[in-house]
């Protein structure tokens, strides 16, 4: 349970709904396991009317956070605040009476890049090429965008990611009916940056969009390494354009970069670019690999990250309170990989000497306890999903590295893997724990 403060209240389920991909309708992108309802089985006025979004809203009151909060309690609790969800959500003001006042819609994943840490969940292209799997099909439809029709003039902000969202034709719709009913409403979109044509300029005349870019490198070949089938000339020119469009509108920039070992070394840049042109910087990190060895899993890679990160640390002299921000979100993502160094080293010593039969035992018993997180499967599901994870690899060497890997892994982030649903993708970042260099 959370300290009943006044920041740690979240303000997602009492005024906020997100639309997945796959139909499922949730509170926010953190609590997964919390499902409110599916489209088109259920009515946008259902779900938002339902019960089951009315108890998670009277157990948040009160300070009582679910057990599929926990990815954002172990956040708040180890200092990662910035992290978190309800630094997300809090920014998110009462609406009127009866209605919500934001709206996040991540309703396809049609995209034109493959970037080498994202899955087919977020890229077609990826669903095709690298995974070889059946494409993902969204439900969203005309009745959708009619139902939204009423709730749009309401709503204070509505969010919108992908995907690449400038590539999704239904959102242009969405867009057609804000211009209408809410030409003022504060648009959020999270995009790859590659896209910029007439058409959207029209859109951003007329409405008024924030930005989250992605760009994890300002080195040519490190950039289109990691966002395969995107040019860093383009991107930076889009990028430009953006930024003077927000200045001149008044409205947020975000840059979004995805910390790994193949740009680490290329960070500081990107903060100081951010710095330079006042925007706020976003570094995230992976602790699941989603395409090679992804996660920082190597000692000596986590040691160089730290002493790169410790040294931006000790130099830093903000002059803005955009500056201060991005300091202080640096300086988290630099504990969280202390913390990630800490809990490989702890999981190493305690698993490295142990016999292939007890290190499929203890992952057994680690990938069933998460039933306390997740409402979708029983504890058989669970069992047989883990026992088809443990049969994935064929080598005892490769099975230990993978099992070793998942068990330092922290429980609510298993969770979430298995609150998507997709379990091909799973057995694909279980595979490719096996690949880390030894210490």
């Amino acid at each position: 349970m959370f300290q009943k403060k006044e920041k740690y209240l979240c303000n997602a389920a009492e005024y906020s709904l997100l639309f997945q991909p796959s139909g499922e309708i949730l509170a926010c992108h953190y609590n997964r396991g919390y499902i409110l309802g599916n489209y088109p089985q259920n009515t946008i006025d259902d779900v938002w009317n339902g019960e089951k979004r009315k108890n998670l809203t009277k157990k948040i009151r009160k300070g009582n956070f679910p057990k599929t909060c926990e990815f954002c309690k172990r956040a708040i609790k180890n200092g990662f605040y910035n992290k978190s969800g309800i630094n997300k959500y809090q920014y998110i003001t009462p609406g009127q009476s009866g209605y919500p006042s934001s709206m996040e819609f991540q309703l396809d994943n049609i995209c034109n890049l493959e970037c080498i840490m994202c899955s087919g969940e977020y890229s077609a292209l990826i669903r095709k090429n690298r995974e070889k799997g059946t494409p993902y099909i969204s439900p969203y439809d005309e009745n959708f965008v009619y139902q939204i029709k009423k709730y749009i003039h309401y709503l204070k902000q509505a969010s919108f990611t992908g995907g690449e969202p400038f590539l999704i034709e239904i959102y242009y719709q969405i867009w057609d009916l804000i211009q209408i009913l809410n030409p003022h409403l504060q648009i959020y979109v999270s995009t790859n940056g590659t896209i910029l044509n007439d058409k959207i300029k029209k859109y951003l005349d007329k409405l008024n969009f924030n930005f989250t870019i992605s760009i994890d490198s300002l080195q040519k070949d490190n950039y289109e390494k990691i966002r395969r089938n995107a040019s860093l000339e383009k991107t930076l020119e889009n990028i430009d354009f953006f930024i003077r469009y927000a200045k001149t509108k008044n409205l947020n920039i975000n840059i979004k970069s995805v910390v790994t070992p193949f740009n680490y070394k290329n960070i500081p840049e990107v903060l100081e670019f951010c710095n330079n042109n006042q925007i706020n910087f976003i570094p995230k990190t992976v602790l699941i690999p989603s395409f090679g060895n992804f996660s920082f899993s190597s000692e000596l890679i986590i040691d160089d990250a730290t002493k790169t990160f410790e040294e931006i640390i000790k130099i830093k002299n903000p002059t803005s309170q955009t500056e201060n921000n991005n300091y202080s979100r640096f300086k988290e993502i630099l504990n969280e990989i202390k913390e990630i160094k800490k809990l490989r080293k702890e999981t190493i010593e305690k698993y490295q000497n142990q016999s292939i039969k007890k290190l499929e035992k203890e992952f057994l018993k680690k990938m069933i306890s998460q039933k306390r997180l997740i409402s979708n499967y029983s504890k058989t599901d669970l069992k047989e999903m883990a026992q088809k994870l443990i049969n994935s690899i064929n080598d005892d060497e490769s099975l230990k590295k993978s099992l070793i890997s998942f068990l330092s892994v922290p429980s609510e982030i298993i969770a979430s893997e298995f609150n998507r649903k997709d379990f091909n993708k799973l057995i694909e970042r279980f595979r490719q724990c096996s690949i880390y260099e030894e210490t």
